[in-house]
């Protein structure tokens, strides 16, 4: 196993494979039942265009060569404070609970200890309750709450 920056020809190597996993990941999310595989790879056209304009941070775990999982993060500024916001982590079922993900987030948080940013923030769905744990265990804390209501 390995974790590599993803550049731009890497990223556009893998651009089947990362809206494959983004994919996976919203359609596990109750309130996008309806989204579509072009969607995910318009999203990362998205991810693509910002690693041109530097400022993406992406980062691609492989086994061999198959991709099994990425992060992508980038610096937003919250309220006053600049953070480093995880837009995406994603590891493929069958190779979670390696250290795959753990891994992934410990090179973001490098990458924002270098830029010298106060904190890193990410959004977790709260019916994913073994996200919920890796980011516990990293020592990630619940800082606000999202809450919906349908207009049916």
């Amino acid at each position: 196993m390995r974790i590599e920056t993803l550049t731009i020809e890497k990223a556009e190597e893998y651009h089947n494979e990362i809206a494959q996993l983004y994919f996976d990941n919203v359609r596990s999310n109750a309130f996008h039942e309806h989204y579509i595989l072009n969607e995910a790879y318009e999203k990362i056209g998205s991810l693509i265009d910002h690693l041109r304009d530097d400022t993406a941070i992406v980062y691609g775990a492989f086994h061999n060569t198959e991709l099994v999982g990425f992060i992508w993060a980038y610096v937003h500024q919250f309220r006053e404070e600049p953070r480093m916001y995880v837009s995406e982590i994603r590891v493929k079922e069958e190779y979670r609970k390696r250290g795959i993900g753990s891994q992934l987030l410990r090179l973001i948080e490098d990458r924002a200890k270098e830029k010298g940013l106060p904190a890193i923030y990410l959004h977790v769905e709260a019916r994913n309750r073994e996200v919920r744990r890796l980011y516990e265990a990293c020592g990630y804390v619940e800082e606000r709450i999202q809450m919906r209501k349908g207009n049916e």
